[in-house]
């Protein structure tokens, strides 16, 4: 069994171009389930680095993102304290968890869960949901995003959150100097041929 990313995208518009530039990486990994386990294997530099910014699950409960709107919302709570743990553990400000993002993040999940695993999905631009939650503002602003998705234990917020940590473009999102904003989204159902798989997005704003 697999755990699935894609590399971070983003997108940036700066106050005097207003000029939206977008990378373009398509790239899939595939991570497999022995390195999602601690001990499994030696560790790169950067991602025994990343290991040490893990939230201990006394801090941040390892959700299984598997029931109703209470436990998706409990499961998307969690994520954002990994994330931000993460983050202070660096020396770095928190996100702060914006509805608009949020619910852009949960939309574009429900795309991937019916058009397939893409940061286009539905042939949607990545950006689509976070335009349509009317984040963005007049002036400058950033967005970025990270995907996943894991059916079985590798769905749950702690296993996404270290695949997530163990990709340096979807690292260097969560850990980010110029992001300020973020919001989760999960939703959980049959994808590719996997019942109970749990997809999860991110989306990252600075407005």
């Amino acid at each position: 069994m697999l755990n699935h990313l894609t590399l971070t995208e983003l997108a940036f518009l700066s106050p005097a171009s207003r000029v939206a530039k977008r990378s373009s990486l398509a790239l899939v990994l595939l991570v497999a389930a022995a390195a999602l386990v601690p001990g499994a294997g030696p560790l790169r530099p950067d991602e025994a680095q990343a290991a040490k910014l893990i939230a201990p699950a006394m801090t941040c409960p390892n959700r299984q993102a598997g029931g109703g709107a209470v436990a998706m919302k409990k499961a998307r709570r969690s994520m954002i304290c990994m994330v931000n743990y993460a983050r202070r553990k660096k020396g770095l400000r928190q996100y702060r968890t914006r509805r608009k993002l949020t619910w852009s993040a949960g939309h574009k999940a429900r795309d991937i869960l019916r058009c397939g695993f893409s940061h286009q999905a539905c042939g949607r631009p990545f950006d689509y949901w976070i335009r349509k939650s009317r984040y963005l503002g007049r002036g400058g602003w950033s967005t970025g995003e990270n995907i996943a998705w894991g059916s079985g234990r590798l769905g749950n917020v702690r296993a996404i959150f270290i695949a997530w940590m163990k990709s340096k473009g979807h690292r260097e999102a969560i850990l980010s100097g110029t992001f300020t904003d973020v919001g989760a989204g999960v939703v959980r159902g049959r994808f590719e041929g996997t019942t109970g798989a749990r997809i999860w997005v991110l989306h990252f704003g600075d407005n």
